[in-house]
């Protein structure tokens, strides 16, 4: 499947949240989160925001010194 990085994704739609937290790999409550964040529902800034918090998140300070 191809996917735009401008298509949306809709909130209303149990599926289509289901269908792109398996591609985020995050919870239904994660990627609602995200998309408020970012007060988008474009998968391509979605995406970024999911990918860059999980990089954050798991960016271990122990071993940057």
């Amino acid at each position: 499947m191809r996917t735009s990085v401008s298509e949306l994704i809709n909130l209303r739609s149990r599926l289509s949240r289901a269908h792109w937290c398996g591609c985020f790999s995050c919870t239904d409550r994660e990627l609602i989160e995200a998309v408020r964040a970012t007060g988008s529902t474009e998968i391509g800034v979605v995406g970024l925001f999911l990918a860059t918090r999980y990089a954050l998140e798991s960016f271990d300070t122990s071993h940057a010194a």
